[in-house]
């Protein structure tokens, strides 16, 4: 028993002695140890594994903010241009649509006019004694058709292919080549308008040339095409073309035009007794004739025709398009004894 004690004790006495030993080993690794040295050593790797980034930096940082600033530009400079282009898109397609509903009350508004003067009513309910064609001359109103026509008018009407309907006045007649003037400016019903697109030519046209016009043989406005027959007219009258159009009364003062939609005569008339022949006084005596016009029936202000043809590199169905409005049937009225 006493045995057994004394060698616990003498373990215990063992144990901690060498707790003691090892204590006194760590104090003495602690006193040897350089920690000035080591913290010099941390800070040379930090300084190492950082250098070349810091490096790095301070070479292109510049370059890079550059770089970031413009991709931030191009970025917001993108959203705001697809912002503009979304916002320009609409203001047009706005614009498109109040343009055609400005048209439609302009329109509106003529044909009411038209309908308080009785106009539209007045030609349905009592047709005129002759009907014919004829084109303006001029945006502003100054019209071309045949003497024949209106020749011992008491009034005189035009309506357009829409079915507007303007009082006319005769402002010259040159009854030896059979072109009469008008005016529908004086009328308040009609509107100014765009510069005519065909032009002039007073040059002698070739046979064989393909020539076309527009009139109204009936209430609507009707396309005929053909060639150039003869450098002259009937009984060989060297003021007039021969052309192989088939023509009736109404056409009579439409405009005869080449290829290129210069107009170079005015249907006058037909021969009765040969099929799809036809005749068109030349543009160069229109264009004397004009020139005869009295100052005081122009009212002081020269009539200037236009001398830019914007139908030249169109399609023949545009060319139509584009003239329909610039061509008239005349409607003409006498006194019934």
């Amino acid at each position: 028993m006493e045995t057994n004690e004394e060698k616990d004790i003498e373990n215990i006495l063992l144990a901690y002695g060498e707790r003691v030993r090892f204590k006194q080993q760590l104090q003495a690794i602690q006193a040897n140890a350089d920690m000035k040295a080591m913290r010099q050593d941390a800070k040379s790797y930090r300084s190492e594994s950082t250098g070349p980034i810091r490096t790095l930096w301070q070479m292109y940082r510049t370059t890079l903010a550059v770089a970031a600033s413009a991709a931030i530009i191009t970025t917001f400079g993108s959203i705001f241009l697809y912002q503009t282009y979304q916002q320009s898109h609409k203001q047009e397609q706005q614009y498109s649509l109040l343009s055609k509903e400005i048209q439609a009350v302009k329109s509106s508004q003529r044909r009411l006019l038209n309908d308080y003067n009785g106009r539209g009513r007045g030609l349905s309910t009592n047709p005129a004694q002759v009907s014919g064609s004829g084109f303006l001359l001029t945006g502003d109103g100054y019209f071309v058709t045949n003497n024949h026509i209106v020749r011992d008018a008491d009034s005189v009407y035009v309506q357009s292919a829409k079915g507007e309907v303007y009082k006319a006045r005769v402002v010259y007649t040159d009854q030896q080549h059979d072109l009469a003037f008008l005016q529908l400016c004086d009328d308040n019903a009609f509107r100014t308008m765009p510069t005519v697109p065909y032009s002039f030519d007073a040059r002698p046209s070739d046979l064989g040339e393909r020539v076309y016009t527009l009139g109204y043989p009936r209430e609507e406005i009707v396309y005929g095409e053909g060639y150039l027959s003869s450098g002259t007219g009937y009984r060989g009258d060297s003021t007039a073309y021969q052309v192989a159009i088939g023509v009736n009364p109404g056409n009579s003062g439409g405009p005869l035009l080449d290829e290129k939609g210069n107009v170079i005569g005015i249907i006058s008339g037909k021969q009765t007794t040969s099929e799809g022949v036809s005749f068109a006084v030349k543009t160069n005596y229109l264009l004397e004739a004009l020139n005869n016009i009295p100052v005081d029936s122009l009212k002081g202000q020269p009539l200037k025709l236009n001398r830019r043809n914007t139908l030249a590199n169109l399609s023949r169905k545009q060319q139509i398009k584009r003239m329909q409005d610039y061509v008239y049937q005349v409607k003409v009225f006498k006194h019934k004894d």
